[in-house]
Protein backbone atom coordinates (compact mmCIF):
# COMPACT_ATOMS: atom_id res chain seq x y z
CA UNK A 1 0.00 0.00 0.00
CA UNK A 2 3.02 2.53 -1.06
CA UNK A 3 1.42 4.83 0.08
CA UNK A 4 -1.68 3.95 0.76
CA UNK A 5 -2.94 7.58 0.16
CA UNK A 6 -1.48 7.33 -2.73
CA UNK A 7 -3.91 4.61 -3.71
CA UNK A 8 -6.25 6.99 -1.74
CA UNK A 9 -6.23 9.46 -4.33
CA UNK A 10 -6.95 6.92 -7.53
CA UNK A 11 -3.37 5.30 -8.64
CA UNK A 12 -4.66 2.09 -9.08
CA UNK A 13 -3.84 0.66 -12.69
CA UNK A 14 -4.23 -2.04 -15.18
CA UNK A 15 -1.81 -4.72 -15.38
CA UNK A 16 -1.55 -8.18 -16.73
CA UNK A 17 -3.24 -11.14 -15.15
CA UNK A 18 -1.49 -14.19 -13.85
CA UNK A 19 -2.26 -17.62 -14.50
CA UNK A 20 -2.38 -20.67 -12.55
CA UNK A 21 -1.92 -21.01 -8.61
CA UNK A 22 -1.08 -17.23 -8.36
CA UNK A 23 0.24 -16.75 -4.27
CA UNK A 24 -0.72 -13.95 -2.44
CA UNK A 25 3.01 -12.34 -2.33
CA UNK A 26 2.42 -12.26 -6.07
CA UNK A 27 -1.05 -10.68 -5.70
CA UNK A 28 0.35 -7.84 -3.36
CA UNK A 29 3.23 -7.23 -5.85
CA UNK A 30 0.78 -6.86 -8.67
CA UNK A 31 -2.05 -4.42 -6.60
CA UNK A 32 1.80 -2.20 -5.76
CA UNK A 33 3.50 -2.37 -8.99
CA UNK A 34 0.72 -1.97 -11.21
CA UNK A 35 1.18 0.07 -14.00
CA UNK A 36 3.94 1.58 -15.66
CA UNK A 37 4.15 5.43 -14.48
CA UNK A 38 7.17 6.94 -12.60
CA UNK A 39 5.20 10.01 -11.85
CA UNK A 40 1.84 11.41 -11.56
CA UNK A 41 -0.26 14.61 -10.59
CA UNK A 42 -3.25 15.45 -9.90
CA UNK A 43 -6.70 17.58 -8.42
CA UNK A 44 -9.02 16.20 -6.26
CA UNK A 45 -11.68 17.58 -3.98
CA UNK A 46 -11.79 15.84 -0.75
CA UNK A 47 -15.31 16.15 1.76
CA UNK A 48 -15.48 14.93 5.64
CA UNK A 49 -18.87 14.35 5.93
CA UNK A 50 -19.62 13.86 10.39
CA UNK A 51 -22.18 12.12 12.14
CA UNK A 52 -24.88 15.02 12.08
CA UNK A 53 -24.44 15.64 8.10
CA UNK A 54 -21.78 18.36 8.27
CA UNK A 55 -19.41 18.59 5.19
CA UNK A 56 -16.19 19.96 4.94
CA UNK A 57 -14.61 20.50 2.11
CA UNK A 58 -11.19 21.03 0.90
CA UNK A 59 -8.87 21.25 -2.51
CA UNK A 60 -5.86 19.74 -2.96
CA UNK A 61 -3.37 18.82 -5.52
CA UNK A 62 -0.83 15.74 -5.05
CA UNK A 63 2.10 14.45 -6.86
CA UNK A 64 3.74 11.05 -6.61
CA UNK A 65 7.45 9.89 -7.49
CA UNK A 66 8.33 5.97 -7.57
CA UNK A 67 11.52 5.11 -6.82
CA UNK A 68 13.93 3.09 -4.00
CA UNK A 69 11.75 5.52 -1.83
CA UNK A 70 8.77 6.51 -3.13
CA UNK A 71 7.44 9.84 -2.71
CA UNK A 72 4.56 11.75 -2.40
CA UNK A 73 3.44 15.56 -1.79
CA UNK A 74 -0.07 16.57 -1.18
CA UNK A 75 -1.00 20.81 -1.31
CA UNK A 76 -4.39 22.08 0.09
CA UNK A 77 -5.63 24.57 -2.53
CA UNK A 78 -9.10 25.36 -0.58
CA UNK A 79 -10.41 26.54 2.22
CA UNK A 80 -8.66 29.89 2.34
CA UNK A 81 -7.37 28.89 5.35
CA UNK A 82 -5.67 25.40 4.26
CA UNK A 83 -4.28 26.88 1.22
CA UNK A 84 -0.36 25.90 1.30
CA UNK A 85 -0.73 23.04 3.65
CA UNK A 86 0.94 20.29 2.90
CA UNK A 87 1.62 16.87 3.42
CA UNK A 88 4.68 15.06 2.38
CA UNK A 89 5.45 11.31 2.38
CA UNK A 90 9.15 9.74 1.53
CA UNK A 91 10.02 6.10 2.03
CA UNK A 92 8.85 5.90 5.50
CA UNK A 93 8.80 9.29 6.99
CA UNK A 94 5.89 11.80 6.91
CA UNK A 95 6.24 16.02 7.23
CA UNK A 96 3.31 18.36 7.77
CA UNK A 97 3.56 21.83 7.16
CA UNK A 98 1.23 24.35 8.53
CA UNK A 99 0.88 27.59 6.42
CA UNK A 100 -0.32 29.90 9.17
CA UNK A 101 2.35 29.31 11.33
CA UNK A 102 4.82 28.53 8.77
CA UNK A 103 6.30 25.49 11.24
CA UNK A 104 7.26 21.61 9.36
CA UNK A 105 6.94 19.24 11.83
CA UNK A 106 8.31 15.66 11.54
CA UNK A 107 5.35 13.31 12.60
CA UNK A 108 6.26 10.83 15.34
CA UNK A 109 5.12 7.05 15.13
CA UNK A 110 2.52 7.79 17.21
CA UNK A 111 1.18 11.10 15.70
CA UNK A 112 0.78 8.94 12.65
CA UNK A 113 -1.99 7.21 13.69
CA UNK A 114 -3.62 9.96 14.15
CA UNK A 115 -6.71 11.62 11.78
CA UNK A 116 -5.13 12.88 8.79
CA UNK A 117 -6.87 16.82 8.59
CA UNK A 118 -9.73 15.59 10.45
CA UNK A 119 -10.41 13.09 7.38
CA UNK A 120 -11.40 9.08 8.36
CA UNK A 121 -7.85 8.34 6.73
CA UNK A 122 -4.63 8.00 9.21
CA UNK A 123 -1.58 9.35 7.99
CA UNK A 124 -0.10 5.91 9.06
CA UNK A 125 -2.55 5.49 5.71
CA UNK A 126 0.41 7.30 3.91
CA UNK A 127 3.32 5.16 4.26
CA UNK A 128 1.95 1.61 4.33
CA UNK A 129 2.65 -0.93 1.56
CA UNK A 130 0.42 -3.60 0.75
CA UNK A 131 3.84 -5.56 -0.47
CA UNK A 132 6.24 -4.80 2.14
CA UNK A 133 4.33 -4.35 5.06
CA UNK A 134 1.84 -7.38 5.28
CA UNK A 135 1.47 -10.94 4.52
CA UNK A 136 -1.60 -13.06 4.84
CA UNK A 137 -3.84 -15.68 2.86
CA UNK A 138 -6.15 -16.00 -0.02
CA UNK A 139 -9.40 -16.06 2.53
CA UNK A 140 -11.64 -16.45 -0.76
CA UNK A 141 -11.44 -16.51 -4.48
CA UNK A 142 -14.62 -16.10 -6.85
CA UNK A 143 -14.41 -16.05 -10.75
CA UNK A 144 -13.72 -12.49 -10.52
CA UNK A 145 -12.11 -11.77 -7.28
CA UNK A 146 -9.73 -12.51 -4.90
CA UNK A 147 -10.58 -11.39 -1.33
CA UNK A 148 -7.07 -11.35 0.78
CA UNK A 149 -6.67 -11.32 5.15
CA UNK A 150 -3.37 -9.10 5.76
CA UNK A 151 -1.95 -9.05 9.06
CA UNK A 152 0.75 -6.10 9.17
CA UNK A 153 4.33 -7.61 9.83
CA UNK A 154 4.86 -4.84 12.27
CA UNK A 155 2.79 -5.47 15.39
CA UNK A 156 3.21 -1.54 16.02
CA UNK A 157 0.67 -1.08 13.09
CA UNK A 158 -2.97 0.58 14.23
CA UNK A 159 -4.52 -2.52 12.27
CA UNK A 160 -4.81 -6.44 13.15
CA UNK A 161 -5.91 -7.51 9.87
CA UNK A 162 -7.51 -6.17 6.65
CA UNK A 163 -9.74 -7.70 4.33
CA UNK A 164 -9.11 -6.73 0.76
CA UNK A 165 -10.71 -7.60 -2.53
CA UNK A 166 -9.48 -6.88 -5.37
CA UNK A 167 -10.32 -7.51 -9.07
CA UNK A 168 -8.39 -11.15 -10.75
CA UNK A 169 -8.61 -8.87 -14.18
CA UNK A 170 -6.70 -5.97 -13.33
CA UNK A 171 -5.62 -6.17 -9.74
CA UNK A 172 -7.33 -2.82 -9.07
CA UNK A 173 -8.39 -3.10 -5.51
CA UNK A 174 -12.93 -2.69 -4.90
CA UNK A 175 -12.72 -2.91 -0.89
CA UNK A 176 -10.63 -2.97 2.56
CA UNK A 177 -12.42 -3.57 5.42
CA UNK A 178 -10.12 -2.40 8.75
CA UNK A 179 -10.14 -4.79 11.80
CA UNK A 180 -8.40 -3.03 15.19
CA UNK A 181 -6.61 -4.50 18.01
CA UNK A 182 -9.56 -5.80 19.31
CA UNK A 183 -10.87 -7.53 16.08
CA UNK A 184 -13.80 -5.20 15.77
CA UNK A 185 -14.63 -3.89 12.03
CA UNK A 186 -13.91 -0.33 12.30
CA UNK A 187 -12.86 1.39 9.28
CA UNK A 188 -14.18 0.60 5.28
CA UNK A 189 -12.55 1.82 2.12
CA UNK A 190 -14.23 1.14 -1.31
CA UNK A 191 -12.96 2.50 -4.70
CA UNK A 192 -15.99 3.51 -6.95
CA UNK A 193 -16.35 4.53 -11.02
CA UNK A 194 -13.41 3.23 -12.70
CA UNK A 195 -12.09 4.84 -15.40
CA UNK A 196 -10.29 4.30 -17.97
CA UNK A 197 -7.73 7.81 -18.00
CA UNK A 198 -4.77 8.29 -20.19
CA UNK A 199 -4.47 4.44 -20.73
CA UNK A 200 -4.81 3.15 -17.12
CA UNK A 201 -7.95 2.59 -15.10
CA UNK A 202 -8.31 4.04 -11.96
CA UNK A 203 -10.79 4.80 -9.00
CA UNK A 204 -12.47 8.67 -10.02
CA UNK A 205 -14.27 8.09 -6.37
CA UNK A 206 -12.44 6.75 -2.99
CA UNK A 207 -14.48 6.56 0.23
CA UNK A 208 -13.05 5.70 3.94
CA UNK A 209 -15.75 5.34 6.39
CA UNK A 210 -14.51 5.64 9.83
CA UNK A 211 -17.32 3.50 11.93
CA UNK A 212 -16.37 4.39 15.19
CA UNK A 213 -16.68 7.80 14.84
CA UNK A 214 -19.68 7.62 12.00
CA UNK A 215 -17.57 10.09 10.00
CA UNK A 216 -17.35 9.01 5.92
CA UNK A 217 -14.50 10.78 3.49
CA UNK A 218 -15.00 11.26 0.10
CA UNK A 219 -11.90 11.76 -2.20
CA UNK A 220 -13.25 13.09 -5.95
CA UNK A 221 -10.54 12.83 -8.73
CA UNK A 222 -10.20 15.59 -11.56
CA UNK A 223 -10.22 13.86 -14.46
CA UNK A 224 -8.92 16.98 -16.65
CA UNK A 225 -5.80 17.80 -14.41
CA UNK A 226 -4.52 13.70 -14.44
CA UNK A 227 -1.23 13.19 -16.06
CA UNK A 228 1.56 10.77 -15.76
CA UNK A 229 5.13 10.66 -16.43
CA UNK A 230 5.75 14.27 -16.27
CA UNK A 231 9.02 15.45 -14.98
CA UNK A 232 8.89 16.38 -11.45
CA UNK A 233 12.33 17.10 -9.21
CA UNK A 234 13.48 15.36 -6.21
CA UNK A 235 13.91 18.89 -4.86
CA UNK A 236 9.65 18.90 -5.00
CA UNK A 237 10.04 16.46 -2.15
CA UNK A 238 12.02 17.87 0.30
CA UNK A 239 11.27 19.43 3.54
CA UNK A 240 12.39 22.58 2.41
CA UNK A 241 10.45 22.67 -0.42
CA UNK A 242 6.85 22.43 1.90
CA UNK A 243 7.66 26.12 2.95
CA UNK A 244 7.32 27.58 -1.01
Amino acid sequence: MKKVLIIILSLFFISPVFAEKITVQQILDKMENAGDYKTSQGNAIMKIINSNGDITEMGLISYTKKGDKDKSLMRFTSPARLKGTAILSVGDDIWYYNNRTNRVRLLSRSAKKGSMMGSSFSYEDLELSYAKDFSGEIEKESGKHYTLKLIPKDKSISYKYIIVKTRKSDFLVESAVYYNKDNLKYKELVNKKFKKIKDRIMAMVVEMKDLEENKLTVIESDEKTIQYNILLDDKMFSERNLKK
